[in-house]
């Protein structure tokens, strides 16, 4: 008789290396959005992330958050012409860096 359990080991290497990479292109993305930004608004990214068709990007403080608004297709123009993600919108929102 076997048994519906299984070892808590058994799954686990799979499912650290799906997390690894997705923490990778995570990393990756928000890298291709800050060179892609203007130099004094690089520093004030916290995050950049996607879910289907639209970037969002979160930046330190919302004194920023308009500035990046107002230059969207700007910003997701030179993603595209710089060989990254291609996206139709833009949402960009405030954070706050970890401890």
């Amino acid at each position: 008789m076997s048994s519906a359990f299984q070892p808590l080991g058994f799954s686990l290497p799979g499912k650290v290396a799906d997390l690894e990479k997705r923490a990778k292109a995570a990393l990756s993305l928000t890298e291709q959005v800050r060179a892609s930004l203007p130099e004094e608004q690089q520093s004030h990214l916290l995050s950049a992330s996607y879910r289907e068709s639209t970037l969002s990007v979160t930046m330190d403080s919302a004194a920023w958050c308009p500035q990046v608004r107002y230059a969207a297709d700007s910003l997701l123009e030179s993603l595209k012409a710089n060989g990254g993600p291609e996206f139709a919108k833009l949402k960009v929102r405030v954070g706050r860096r970890g401890a």
